[in-house]
Formats: structure tokens, sequence, C-alpha cells
């Protein structure tokens, strides 16, 4: 892989200009995206291992698989229908978001599937505003059969239907 010395990313070099003002920060922010989508791609990476695991062994701390399962669900959404929703979009926004396009929306086909897992999921992850403390103790096999329909969902395993 060839990296390119920083000033041939910020000017241009043939014209012996620097970038400078706007287009300098465009470039900048260009630079920063790239690093941003790498970052996501390989924290979802890794919370499919994690899913992938649990599904297989039954180990890791429930709360915590939860939590993962929602982002990688979010996380693929977006990535796969970035013209409908936005790279912050909840589960329930998501969800939102289909319901009211209806049949139109090209995500419509996994409603069901969303609402079932946000509605399993809702009390137990751990997002920005949720006390885990005071949720609800999870069912290990309805958990593990609710990881495997979100490995489902983004093609880490195989659909047998």
């Amino acid at each position: 892989m060839y990296i390119r010395p920083a000033e041939s990313i910020v000017g241009d070099p043939q014209q012996g200009k620097q970038a400078s003002g706007k287009n300098r920060w465009r470039v900048m922010l260009q630079a920063a995206d790239i690093g941003l989508e790498n970052s996501r791609k390989s924290r979802v990476a890794s919370a499919i291992i994690e899913l992938l695991y649990f599904y297989k062994t039954g180990e890791g701390r429930p709360q915590e698989i939860v939590t993962k399962m929602r982002f990688v669900v979010e996380t693929y959404c977006t990535y796969t229908y970035p013209s409908f929703f936005d790279s912050d979009d909840s589960l329930a926004s998501i969800i939102e978001k289909i319901r009211t396009a209806g049949e139109q929306h090209p995500a419509c086909e996994l409603l069901d599937e969303l609402d079932a897992i946000h509605a399993f999921s809702r009390g137990h992850y751990r997002g920005p505003y949720i006390d885990c403390t005071a949720s609800v103790p999870l069912d290990l096999d309805e958990l593990t059969d609710f990881v495997r329909r979100t490995l489902r969902i983004v093609g880490a395993i195989p659909s047998l239907s």
C-alpha cells in the first residue's frame, strides 16, 4: 500500500501550490472520513466475530452481546441503505422509517425481524441513556436465537429457509 506524503494530499505538487482555506479543510475532512469509516468497519467486524463466538459457544456477557447485536444490525441497515438512513440512526428510528415508507422501502422485508430484535433488546442494551443495573436477566436461549437472527440479517451465517 502506498501512502502519499502529507504535502501531496493537501496541495497540488505539480502546480507547486498548497491547498488553502476551504479546500484544505475539505481534504482533511475527507481523510478523517476514511479513517472513521475504516474504524467503524473494524468495530463491526469485531462485533460480528464476538456474536459468532457467542452463538457457537454461549460465552460472553449477555448485555454486551445485546449491545453488539443492535450495533451490528443498525450499521448494516445504514450501510446497506445509505440513502434511506442516516449513519447515526438508532434501531428504533430505522424501524420507524421503514414503517413510514411501507412496502416501497427496500428494507421492508426486514421490518418484522428488526421489530422483534428491537422489542427483545430494548431493555437490555448498553445505550447512552440506559441504566443496565435495572434490567431484567436475559434468557440465554432466547438471546442465542436473537443473535442467530441478527447474524442472518447481516449475512454472517446462511439462511436455511
